[in-house]
């Protein structure tokens, strides 16, 4: 009995829209109703009808209603809004994170990251950095202040490899690092300049055809030589949106350098290495080997993290142990 009124009260509990939320939902074939709130009795009545057009009427008046805090969903479509969300982050961030329970925000946040990845890894930086700089700063604006979600993200990201799936994996194992497995929480800037390092630290590589992203062996010597420049290749290319600081580009031309100096592109050793960009570098290292590709099974986290051990001239044994916290909890 107390788990059908418990399911009953999950059924019917609402969650405010603002004006900026009712934009961004369809008005020609909305998949659910939309409830105003009688503020005299606190009673929810529907006004629209699932699948039928709102009038310019009715949405003159839902638009003043929303402002009025009198429009609500029910807590059980935030789901169906999913496709209207993920590609306005910020703005559902800002006006209804609040309200969202973890799950289904923690779900929203990975997929409107990864759609907002995909635009620049795919498609152009040029045209699409804007809007992830938005995005990826309102995220991680969120994140700082509420960490938790973090460990609902890790065990959604996807472990197949692709340019995106690796920067999801990096940016949020790194965030993780960032946030839970330190002694000091960073300052807000400091953790966002972080972010864009471990985003977008491979976006040099989208220049190099599929087919050589995808070899584990008997890659040319010229496509080793391509490879080994992509730091280079994801400064230059991250140089023209003239937004990213000086950090997170340092971090991201460092983060295949090792501190014995074996690393690439410059070979500069433990001395002349930022921080961030070692982390950068065991992040990246990790997730590229937990990652399954065509021909080769993901590595288990615990034989990923015993390599990283065993090279401790190249990667900071500290920056692993925090690593270990944050993707072996539980061995």
């Amino acid at each position: 009995m107390n788990a059908m009124n418990d399911s009953k009260l999950i059924e019917e509990s609402f969650c405010s829209i603002t004006e900026a939320i009712f934009k961004l939902l369809p008005k020609n074939n909305l998949p659910f109703s939309l409830y105003r709130m009688n503020s005299s009795n606190g009673r929810f009545t529907p006004i629209t009808i699932p699948g039928k057009a709102i009038v310019s009427a009715d949405k003159q008046a839902i638009t003043e209603d929303c402002d009025r805090g009198l429009i609500f969903i029910k807590f059980t479509d935030i789901n169906s809004c999913r496709p209207y969300f993920i590609s306005h982050l910020p703005t559902v961030i800002c006006d209804i994170s609040h309200s969202i329970p973890e799950q289904e925000l923690a779900a929203l946040l990975l997929e409107g990251l990864k759609e907002s990845a995909d635009k620049i890894y795919s498609d152009s930086i040029k045209l699409h950095f804007s809007a992830f700089q938005d995005t990826l700063t309102s995220v991680g604006e969120l994140l700082h202040e509420n960490p938790e979600l973090l460990w609902l993200m890790i065990p959604m990201l996807d472990s197949n490899h692709s340019l995106v799936n690796k920067s999801l994996s990096n940016g949020i194992i790194g965030a993780a690092l960032l946030l839970h497995a330190r002694e000091v929480k960073p300052d807000v800037k400091i953790f966002i300049d972080a972010l864009f390092a471990l985003f977008l630290c491979d976006i040099g590589l989208c220049s190099l055809p599929e087919f050589v992203l995808g070899k584990e062996f008997c890659l040319s010597l010229d496509e080793q030589k391509r490879i080994r420049q992509h730091p280079i290749g994801s400064v230059e290319v991250l140089s023209i949106t003239s937004s990213m600081s000086k950090t997170s580009l340092r971090a991201i031309l460092e983060h295949h350098e090792r501190m014995d100096g074996s690393g690439y592109p410059r070979g500069v050793t433990n001395e002349n290495l930022s921080w961030l960009g070692k982390l950068c570098g065991a992040v990246d290292s990790y997730v590229a080997m937990t990652m399954g590709r065509p021909g080769k099974k993901s590595m288990p986290t615990v034989k990923a993290l015993k390599i990283l051990y065993s090279e401790s001239t190249q990667y900071d044994p500290n920056i692993i142990y925090a690593l270990e916290k944050v993707t072996y909890r539980d061995g």
